[in-house]
């Protein structure tokens, strides 16, 4: 009975501290005006309100981080729910009307402040080198980007580099190993949305072939693993 006891615990969801979700997010010169407003919607109508659902038995730490050209040391901010194992049913009832409120009102400070700092450049994987080092435990990353990445480690708008080709992909991560180190994101589930083919329509088959190889490798090799690809949250299993 103590051992079956123990087994259900360990497989309670609010057990062993708060399900970590990172949303990062392309902000500033990463991405134009219209593209963060689709990416704010995306926040408000298709992930807040799927993790909302989860706060009465699951405590849920939820970290924003703007992609920006110096996304390495961008700021965040936090919002943890209560743990349903010490709240009452009145405080979490409190949380969840204010939780979606006071993830946007993050999201747009987080957005204002990448304005005023903006640089040029996406520095998507100096993004996912920092969640990876603010991880505490298993989690969940969520990039809401348009997939190119465009700093000093490399230009994937570049149609000169051959991305299609694996040994050319295998040189790029072979670089960021070399000059950045590759992130660390083991026991991370990572899910790309809200791609867009920037300004160039004809880059739509690339977007959804050779980028996306590149940042399954790129996940790969940095002990994570790439689960949902594409321009909508709903492709993310974990939502």
């Amino acid at each position: 009975m103590t051992a079956w006891l123990l087994s259900l615990a360990l497989n309670l969801p609010f057990v062993g501290g708060p399900q970590e979700y990172q949303v990062l997010v392309a902000l500033g010169c990463s991405a134009p005006r219209h593209v963060q407003n689709g990416y704010r919607e995306m926040l408000a109508h298709e992930v807040l309100p799927r993790l909302l659902a989860r706060v009465t038995d699951t405590q849920i730490r939820l970290t924003l981080a703007p992609i920006t050209g110096r996304s390495y040391t961008a700021p965040v901010r936090v919002l943890e729910s209560p743990s349903p194992l010490y709240a009452g049913r009145f405080q979490l009832e409190e949380f969840k009307k204010s939780f979606q409120k006071e993830a946007l009102k993050a999201f747009d400070e987080l957005r204002k402040r990448a304005a005023a700092e903006c640089s040029r450049g996406t520095e998507i994987i100096g993004a996912l080198k920092a969640a990876g080092e603010r991880a505490r435990r298993p989690g969940r990353i969520l990039v809401l980007a348009h997939g190119f990445e465009q700093s000093e480690l490399m230009n994937l708008y570049d149609y000169r580099l051959k991305l299609e080709k694996e040994e050319v992909r295998r040189s790029l991560i072979q670089r960021v190993k070399d000059r950045l180190g590759l992130p660390k994101l083991k026991g991370q589930e990572v899910c790309v949305a809200g791609i867009t083919a920037g300004n160039d329509n004809n880059a739509n088959a690339r977007l959804t072939t050779s980028i996306k190889a590149f940042w399954e490798e790129l996940i790969q090799a940095s002990g994570g693993r790439l689960v949902g690809y594409g321009t909508t949250p709903r492709v993310c299993p974990f939502l």
